[in-house]
């Protein structure tokens, strides 16, 4: 199979089309008009493609240095040589996105503007051409008068290679009003089936509609021929054009309007290849009673309660066809602090949501019981809702469930008994019940959601206090909840603690408020996944919206980080005709009606990225992003959590000071100004303290360890554990007036330090005089600076720390001297040193492989120091969990 796939890749680079077919090579024949060919001009974001979309050329582009039936990469354009974005461009990209590595994708595009759909009829084609106007006919010509032959030489050329999955179709405006549009597709069709040898149970024809009328669409009145396709070609479908922007002319998508266009064209066909676009909500209609399906039946029960001493009421929902022949799985359904057992039927209509799942073999037949969760023998939601005793009624409300009325519903009802087929799920108040009962009693619900969870969600330690156990034994966790709900708070603690303890959950977030909108989505989601096998590689791939990052600026919704670690940025500018994100990778952003661009990334890594917005290739802040110094300028940033980061979270422990102060330089001659920090207790007391002092690196300043750096949380973190002594720590400016990697920059640097900045500190703050009492570190730049100054300076630094650095090793003007130095001082140099500590960011880090020759010659000189490596290249994460690692180390 490697010999196979690597000869596929070879043939098609030589372009060469005579190896043996692929089954895994899928290819789309695409015809029509305008539309289909290309109206709108490629921008420089459609032209970057995977290597595994490929297009076969169906006429000569010697200026695009393509010959006719060869294979290339799918670079617009795909049709003629000077045609612009289609459809087809997104659909490969969406398959491939969607599809197995193991799959390519291919594209045979025929198409000429302005043709009807005549011009594809083998028999008759040509009596249309002979009446058509010279701009049509010399479009024809390139495929040599006969575009339908043309397309099937070249098809039958990729049957060499592939398989052909399915073919694409965008016509009809010089059709428009054509009744019989329908029936000539079919002619085309058919043909096309029989002249490649296709199964037409196989081959499925895909259609797209004209400019839609809400788009002022000028043949808009043709859609609802257009929708009867299937009416007449069984395996046909019509993918929508809705909301697909159009241009001025109200007949052609812009550029944005074919990429929606055109995923919409490989939604369906993932579709039909089994691979459906994931569900990420309830459609239109979901909620709505259909009268012409099969109906399920609501009943009012009663039940002894020995909890309660007194019978109690409950709704049951039976399926359609429910018959006690057959057993079913149960879900229990709870209201919320306000409501009874006729809450969800008043509010929610369960009874319409699963009648219509059930008729589109969505969800698994299920009962449904609706009880109520105020479990006192006046359970009326009357008075004081909030009264001391209504709230308690609710937790009792747990042993009514287990002792009474699941054993009622078990003993009258024919149901499986096991907890495999019990789920229990809940709104609000009655979403806190569903997490603490069905939690607290894993072995009778395997199936647990609460929607929007009210504060009587118990804390997540004691909710889950066994993860082990939770990972074991559930087969779904549901956590959903509104965006714009003030109860939000509680169902994020919850998400938080279950991502750190590795249990596995949907965590989904939903534009929304505390209402049934989000409740009656809630239920359409999770009773489409209950009693039945989850994939939970897609927990996180379901959640409409993310979490506003905490670097935003208040209030500001954007940039959402999503559950599956990717980020949402959004930025309007309608004016604006081209928006990118710069995040180390340039996204392109897409724009919506009302001018607002947006753009979803890949998985993020851990910790602060800098970013900026590219308008118009002019790089801004983000108005929504805080902002810090780096990159040479302010840049915005972006915090992404993870599991691990709670060295450097906000705790309840003593906390120190981050100051800013400015100081004459008499070395400099000028203001200088340094970020302090003072442990707890500094203020306090009459004690004296140890010092670091740590640089940072190139394009940022004095503000870097305190902002980007978080150093006081680290260091606050460390003390209160007793991992590290209380010390200060100052962090000086060290941008010098002459460059840090010149000799001269590094002698300046080590001047200011010395004879500048040091004296100013020991003056004015508590310091611990001595070597031993002093530290110096910095991170790319500011190592460099550490090594220069720290070096040959022992008898002022005990502790050194060396992070993603180390001499450069191509340029020997300046390491050349210092290893010459260290040569001849390596025996005081390892003396004077208590920790010399070098850390690097891994393989990825730019600086890896001059630290790598540095620490080589270390070796050779005999030089000691210690080696640390933390994944994640030349990046705050990384200097973040170096300090980490470093501080521990100082003043022992």
């Amino acid at each position: 199979m490697k010999k196979h796939l690597l000869l596929f890749g070879l043939l098609i680079l030589s372009c060469s089309t005579g190896w043996s077919q692929d089954e895994n090579f899928h290819i789309y024949l695409a015809f029509g008009q305008s539309n289909m060919e290309g109206h709108a001009r490629f921008e420089a974001r459609d032209t970057v493609v995977n290597d595994r979309f490929k297009v076969m050329q169906a006429v000569d582009c010697p200026d695009l240095d393509r010959e006719k039936g060869n294979w290339y990469t799918a670079k617009p354009p795909l049709c003629r040589c000077k045609t612009g974005l289609t459809p087809t461009d997104y659909f490969g990209r969406e398959l491939l996105e969607n599809l197995p590595e193991k799959v390519n994708v291919g594209v045979i595009n025929v198409s000429v503007g302005g043709c009807k759909i005549e011009l594809f009829d083998k028999d008759n084609f040509e009596s249309y051409v002979e009446t058509s106007p010279d701009w049509l006919k010399n479009m024809v010509k390139e495929y040599d008068g006969n575009p339908y032959a043309r397309l099937v030489e070249m098809a039958k050329l990729a049957q060499k290679d592939g398989v052909i999955k399915g073919i694409l179709l965008h016509q009809g405006e010089s059709n428009t009003g054509d009744s019989l549009w329908p029936q000539k597709v079919k002619g085309v069709y058919d043909n096309l089936i029989k002249d490649l040898k296709l199964d037409p149970k196989k081959v499925p024809l895909i259609a797209g509609e004209l400019v839609s009328e809400g788009q002022g669409g000028a043949c808009a009145s043709m859609n609802p021929i257009i929708r009867t396709l299937p009416d007449v070609i069984p395996n046909s479908y019509v993918v929508s054009s809705e909301d697909c922007e159009a241009i001025a002319d109200h007949l052609h998508f812009s550029a944005a309007g074919y990429r929606k266009l055109g995923r919409r064209y490989g939604e369906q066909m993932l579709e039909l290849l089994g691979y459906p676009k994931l569900v990420k909500e309830a459609p239109k209609g979901f909620d709505v009673l259909q009268s012409e399906i099969k109906h399920g039946t609501i009943d009012t029960i009663q039940y002894p309660s020995k909890t309660v001493e007194t019978n109690r009421k409950a709704l049951v929902y039976t399926p359609p066809g429910y018959t006690k022949s057959k057993k079913y799985p149960v879900l229990y359904l709870l209201h919320g602090i306000g409501g009874d057992h006729l809450e969800w039927l008043k509010g929610g209509h369960p009874e319409v949501i699963l009648d219509n799942l059930y008729a589109n073999g969505e969800a698994e037949p299920m009962i449904v019981v609706m009880p109520n969760g105020r479990a006192m023998k006046d359970d009326r939601a009357v008075g004081n809702i909030m009264a001391p005793d209504k709230v308690e009624a609710f937790a009792t409300f747990e042993q009514d469930l287990l002792n009474d009325l699941i054993p009622y519903i078990e003993k009258n009802y024919p149901v499986k008994k096991d907890r495999e087929h019990r789920a229990i799920a809940g709104l609000s108040m009655g979403g806190g019940q569903s997490l603490n009962f069905g939690l607290g009693n894993l072995d009778t619900f395997s199936y647990v959601g609460g929607f929007s969870s009210a504060p009587n969600t118990k804390a997540p330690e004691v909710l889950v206090p066994d993860p082990k156990a939770a990972r074991e034994k559930l087969n779904l966790l549901w956590i959903s909840c509104g965006d714009a709900d003030r109860l939000l708070r509680f169902s994020e603690r919850t998400h938080e603690y279950l991502v750190e303890n590795d249990v596995p959950h949907v965590y989904y977030i939903e534009p929304g408020d505390h209402n049934f909108k989000v409740w009656k989505n809630g239920l359409y989601m999770f009773a489409k996944l209950i009693f039945k096998p989850v994939d939970e590689s897609l927990f996180t791939k379901y959640s409409l919206l993310g979490t506003p990052a905490s670097t935003n600026m208040r209030n500001a919704k954007y940039p959402q980080l999503m559950p599956d670690g990717s980020a949402i940025f959004r930025l309007k500018a309608p004016d604006a005709k081209r928006v990118q994100l710069d995040l180390a990778k340039k996204y392109d952003m897409d724009k919506n009606t009302e001018g607002v661009w947006e753009v979803r990334t890949d998985s993020l890594t851990e910790g602060l990225h800098y970013y900026s917005l590219l308008i118009d290739g002019v790089a801004v802040a983000d108005p929504a992003s805080k902002t810090f110094y780096g990159m040479g300028r302010m840049a915005s940033g972006i915090e992404v959590p993870f599991k691990g980061d709670d060295y450097y979270a906000l705790k309840e422990v003593p906390h120190g000071d981050i100051r800013i102060k400015q100081y004459y330089s008499p070395v400099l001659n000028s203001w200088r100004q340094f970020y302090m920090y003072t442990p707890p207790g500094y203020e306090s007391s009459d004690e004296e303290y140890p010092v670091l002092f740590i640089m940072h690196g190139g394009g940022e300043d004095e503000s870097g360890w305190a902002m980007q750096g978080k150093t006081n949380l680290i260091l606050d973190n460390l003390i209160a554990e007793g991992n590290a002594k209380p010390m200060i720590v100052i962090m000086p400016d060290g941008n010098m007036p002459a460059s840090a990697f010149t000799e001269m920059g590094l002698q300046m640097f080590t001047n200011e330090l010395k004879d500048g900045l040091i004296p100013f500190v020991d003056k004015n703050y508590r310091i611990k005089a001595g070597s031993q009492n002093r530290a110096l570190a910095g991170l790319s730049m500011g190592g460099i600076q550490t090594l220069f100054t720290g070096v040959q300076n022992t008898d002022m630094f005990d502790y050194l720390g060396v992070f993603s650095s180390g001499w450069f090793a191509n340029d020997d003007s300046i390491s050349g001297k210092q290893y010459e130095f260290m040569q001849e001082n390596a025996d005081p140099i390892n003396a004077n040193i208590k920790e010399f500590w070098v850390a690097m960011g891994g393989q990825e880090d730019i600086a890896y492989n001059n630290c790598n020759v540095m620490l080589q010659k270390f070796d050779d000189m005999g030089i000691e120091y210690t080696y640390s490596e933390y994944p994640g290249g030349h990046t705050w994460p990384v200097w973040r969990n170096n300090l980490y690692t470093f501080a521990p180390l100082l003043f022992k």
